[in-house]
């Protein structure tokens, strides 16, 4: 940790001699770049080092005594925490060189002032860090390993945040809606907690989209690894990833909220006696402010009254792009699985559902399909064809058509990635022409964890493309669905 130290502090000096020169790169983005890619870096240095810990952590919790003399032998592959401590104080000295190198660019302070800041802030930092050492101490050997990999699991999580936000701020990613929450009424980022809580976790009080998309992504990705190349029992390495995924899916379901178009690939298969609890949800970004920030959310819960008919009570809220979110309406979906698995060349089901809009303005509507899959090698491939009417006394009397198509790898249970597609072609007899349809595509995962031999826990993520005028220029879609048979 010594020696990482020293290799951040001499890299943080560097930094300081080329700070105007950095900070000038990449069309005057060169600094938000920089800390993108040593954040990017130190993510991907600490996610290797925990999959390597899970691996020997019990075999080093054993044998913590002989570990210490391998380690200063040389025989022991810790290099990744040297890399880890130097990226660290890479990341943070060079922001503090940046941050202080314009302050005196724009005349904002003079070299004592700086000083004594900077000496005061050194201190506080030291006393922080040691207090959270010796409680690290206090922990027994045994849980220690379990401790640390969780703390740097939610520290890459943070690291990843941040180094979206600088590529925000470089107009390399797109930022998915400003503020997705605020929480600065209640725990200031700018307090001593919410920077040390910013620091060890990532903890920000107005998130962007994006940011809280790349800190569930981390923990996904990493948490799920970690937990895969744990050697447990099966009943620990079910709990381990579950924690991973509901921990992740907390910060989903805070994050990504309530769209206007809420896309879902029906399954036809139905599993009796199963009851589920659902919840889905939309969000989307475009440079047209009248289609950038539009927000859905379904919550639901349906059960299998038999083993070919699955029926779901659902509530809908919506958010316009420049509106607030407002309890759309009610909905019963049901699904009928009308061939048996496996049997025929192909799977088939039913869908019907009907949709009562909660504003007498609104028109009710009624939606009803095809759904299709079949396993083909290793892909699962799913269609639904879908036909919708709004009726009622606001309604148009038209049929309009809409598709959704979904592959999926098999890889395993936990972690399956695949790809989505989704469009809206419009009514029945008038199809629209090609330039006003609405069609999205976009890479997704997917995932199944088992609670115990009844109860899962279902998971789905994706970013779908706009590829028309008429969509989107983004679409983050998300689901998460508990699932047990009593």
């Amino acid at each position: 940790m010594v020696l990482g130290t020293a290799v951040g502090l001499l890299g943080a000096l560097v930094v300081a001699g080329f700070a105007q020169a950095i900070a000038d790169a990449a069309s005057g983005v060169g600094q938000e770049l920089f800390n993108a890619g040593v954040l990017f870096t130190a993510v991907a240095m600490l996610g290797w080092h925990n999959v390597w810990m899970q691996r020997h952590g019990r075999e080093l919790a054993s044998r913590l005594n002989d570990v210490g003399r391998e380690v200063i032998a040389g025989r022991r592959p810790l290099y990744a925490v040297t890399v880890v401590v130097a990226l660290s104080v890479l990341r943070e000295g060079s922001e503090v060189v940046l941050f202080l190198h314009g302050i005196a660019s724009a005349g904002g302070g003079n070299a004592t002032t700086m000083l004594l800041g900077g000496l005061s802030g050194v201190a506080a930092g030291a006393a922080v860090g040691a207090a959270l050492y010796l409680g690290l101490l206090t922990i027994p050997t045994k849980h220690l390993f379990t401790v640390t990999s969780w703390l740097i699991l939610l520290l890459a999580a943070g690291m990843a945040s941040q180094g979206a936000a600088f590529l925000v701020q470089a107009d390399i990613l797109p930022s998915l809606g400003h503020g997705v929450w605020d929480t600065s009424a209640i725990l200031s980022e700018r307090g001593v907690i919410g920077q040390v809580l910013h620091t060890l976790a990532g903890y920000t009080a107005r998130p962007s989209g994006i940011q809280v998309v790349f800190y569930c992504a981390t923990i996904l990705v990493l948490g799920g690894l970690t937990s895969l190349t744990n050697p447990r029992s099966p009943r620990e390495h079910e709990r381990a990833v579950a924690v991973a995924w509901l921990l992740a899916a907390v910060g989903v379901f805070a994050g990504v909220g309530p769209a206007e178009a809420q896309p879902k690939v029906f399954s036809p298969i139905i599993v009796p006696g199963e009851i589920e609890i659902e919840t889905r949800g939309i969000v989307t970004h475009d440079s047209n402010p009248a289609k950038d920030d539009e927000r859905k959310l379904k919550i639901g819960i349906g059960t299998s009254l038999t083993d070919w008919w699955y029926i779901e009570l659902e509530g809908e809220w919506e958010k316009g792009a420049q509106g607030h979110t407002e309890f759309e309406a009610s909905a019963l979906e049901n699904i009928f699985q009308l061939l048996d698995q496996g049997r025929y060349w192909l799977d088939a089901g039913l869908l019907v559902e009907y949709e009562q809009a909660a504003a007498s303005a609104g028109a009710d509507k009624i939606e009803y399909g095809a759904l299709l899959q079949k396993e083909v090698g290793p892909t699962i491939n799913t269609a639904n064809l879908v036909f919708e009417n709004k009726i009622g006394n606001n309604g148009s009397g038209s049929t309009e058509f809409e598709y959704a198509w979904q592959t999926r790898w098999r890889c395993r249970r936990e972690f399956t990635p695949g790809f989505e597609a989704f469009g809206k072609l419009g009514e029945v007899g008038n199809i629209l022409p090609s330039s006003q349809q609405e069609h999205m595509i976009g890479p997704a995962i997917f995932g199944d964890i088992k609670l115990g031999a009844r109860s899962k826990i279902k998971y789905e993520l994706g970013y779908l493309i706009g590829l028309t005028g008429e969509t989107p220029d983004g679409s983050v879609r998300w689901l998460l669905e508990y699932e047990f048979v009593p």
